[in-house]
């Protein structure tokens, strides 16, 4: 007999206030599981007490109880392998080694091109003949040889990462895009100039239509993308949680959102202040240092690329290779539990050389 674990969609085990495996997870009289947190926060805030979910309306704020069965699972995941799980991840592990030949082929050409321009590049392509070398027998003279090798590598490696990042600008179009006040979830508020969003701290009576998300604290921009090579920046600043990308145009909107892949998202978040991670299935943490202030998106539609790029530091952070056969919407996700004065920000992209912030 499958185990209850092996049952249960991902989605399933995650908060639809915060999109993060549950923490104290506690059900409410409707029968929705929130996080106990997230649920008192989000009853603290709005003038309203009700289920974010369902919409349903209490008079006074219920009793919660926690959900030891809900609490077991998401704190202790046994997930059973079954024959779609296997081959969802084989063909997870196949997209990453394309993906890392894809990068390494890339890397190999760029790495040619500077061959002809810079010396210690000529060093690295004889670096096998210097490590055979009969004076090289012994392993401290290695050591040596290796580590000149890594510091040659590093220095031509961030040499690259900062020509390529301002090239990006040359290769790209520079999108001018806006918040699309149709598509944002009623926590969200938009500036005029459809520039600035910020999360509200309490609930709008706005149009419940197709094209809004109703639960999950998303907006989309007014602009789509359906082919070409594209580029714009997003300020994030010291806000805790966000997350920022593209997403195909038949995403659902309505009740609980998964963000990954899978689901038509490509996106970098921050989580809880914690940590980054990109919309992989399952999700890849990333190690990223300084804080990400100011963070620059790429598409190329018909290569099926999507990057990021740190633009205060001039640096790669990742980038996902795929295929799109549909219209894709740049799309922003900012949740701000006790911070209704936070404000995500698209940036004129012509400051970036400026290393002004918007």
């Amino acid at each position: 007999m499958a185990s209850p674990t092996s049952m249960l969609a991902e989605e399933q085990v995650h908060c639809s206030i915060c999109l993060d495996v549950f923490t104290n997870p506690v059900s409410i009289p409707c029968g929705h599981n929130f996080c106990m947190a997230c649920i008192g926060s989000y009853w603290k805030s709005s003038a309203l007490i009700m289920c974010p979910m369902c919409k349903k309306t209490f008079f006074k704020q219920p009793d919660i109880s926690i959900n030891t069965v809900l609490r077991e699972i998401s704190e202790h995941p046994v997930e059973l392998p079954t024959e779609m799980k296997t081959e969802s991840w084989a063909n997870g592990q196949i997209q990453e080694l394309e993906q890392e030949i894809d990068v390494l082929k890339l890397r190999n050409t760029e790495l040619e091109y500077l061959s002809h321009t810079e010396d210690h590049i000529h060093f690295l392509q004889n670096f096998p003949s210097l490590m055979s070398h009969p004076h090289t027998k012994d392993w401290s003279e290695t050591c040596v040889y290796a580590d000149l090798c890594v510091g040659t590598t590093r220095r031509a490696v961030i040499k690259l990462v900062e020509t390529l990042t301002e090239e990006v600008e040359k290769l790209a179009e520079i999108v001018d895009i806006t918040f699309d006040p149709d598509t944002a979830n009623p926590w969200l508020q938009l500036s005029e100039d459809g520039r600035q969003m910020r999360h509200l701290g309490s609930w709008q009576d706005l149009a419940d239509t197709p094209e809004r998300f109703d639960t999950v604290v998303i907006a989309l921009s007014c602009e789509g993308l359906s082919s070409g090579r594209h580029y714009w920046e997003v300020q994030v600043g010291e806000k805790d949680d966000w997350s920022i990308g593209v997403a195909l145009a038949s995403v659902n909107r309505k009740g609980r959102i998964s963000v990954s892949t899978a689901h038509g998202y490509w996106a970098i978040a921050m989580k809880k202040g914690q940590e980054y991670r990109v919309s992989s299935s399952p999700p890849l943490l990333l190690s990223i240092e300084p804080k990400l202030k100011r963070v620059g998106v790429y598409v190329d539609y018909e290569e099926g690329q999507v990057s990021f790029y740190d633009v205060q530091n001039k640096g790669h952070i990742y980038t996902f290779m795929d295929s799109f056969k549909e219209k894709l919407f740049p799309f922003f996700y900012l949740y701000c539990c006790d911070k209704a004065s936070d404000t995500m920000m698209i940036c004129p992209v012509q400051e970036t050389s400026h290393t002004k912030q918007c």
